[in-house]
């Protein structure tokens, strides 16, 4: 006595895997018309909706992530080498040594550089933790940007005449415009 009704297709679809942070996880959705940004603690969700027709630019910042997490890699590397040398191992303690930490290495930096992503709507500015890595990063700005494009070509007025709109700048800002990714910024300046 089940009904055998058919189950519709998801709403949301994952744009991102689940990004784990200090105390938090964060991934990212694609709706119908808006991006889900999900926020937890493990006890809260925090829910963050932005429509596509609002989103203005999305900042896309590099980051030394990739060059931080290799220099914590050889820090531990080096320590747990000196314990093995200290402990007269021999050569099969360091080839374990290296059949760790060279996958780790290795894995970062197949990952892609680090970048740190913000949406900004005319009302909020939402930070994505979720999207912390470059390569990542750009299939799914790429995957966007022609979604945020459609939805803002619909805001423009239905009885707009053809000459008007060709002379006239649009009243959307431009996506693509905003989607470049700008160069890495030097190093601060040692006080003299």
């Amino acid at each position: 006595m089940t009904d055998q009704t058919a189950i519709p297709p998801p709403v949301y679809r994952k744009l991102t895997r689940l990004h784990r942070g200090v105390g938090t996880m964060s991934r990212l959705w694609l709706g119908p018309d808006h991006l889900l940004h999900v926020n937890s603690t493990g006890y809260t969700e925090n829910y963050r909706r932005c429509y596509l027709r609002d989103i203005q630019s999305m900042l896309i910042v590099h980051t030394g992530r990739r060059t931080y997490i290799a220099l914590i890699l050889a820090v531990l590397m080096g320590i747990v080498a000196l314990i093995l040398r200290y402990n007269f191992s021999g050569w099969t303690g360091y080839a374990i040594l290296a059949g760790v930490f060279l996958p780790l290495f290795l894995w970062n930096h197949l990952l892609g550089a680090g970048c740190r992503v913000v949406v900004i709507t005319a009302v909020q500015q939402e930070r994505i933790p979720s999207l912390c890595r470059l390569p990542k990063t750009r299939r799914v700005v790429a995957e966007l940007t022609p979604l945020i494009e459609a939805a803002q070509a619909e805001l423009g007025s239905p009885g707009q005449p053809e000459a008007t709109a060709a002379t006239e700048p649009p009243l959307v800002p431009s996506v693509k415009a905003a989607m470049v990714l700008p160069p890495p910024l030097p190093p601060p300046l040692a006080p003299s």
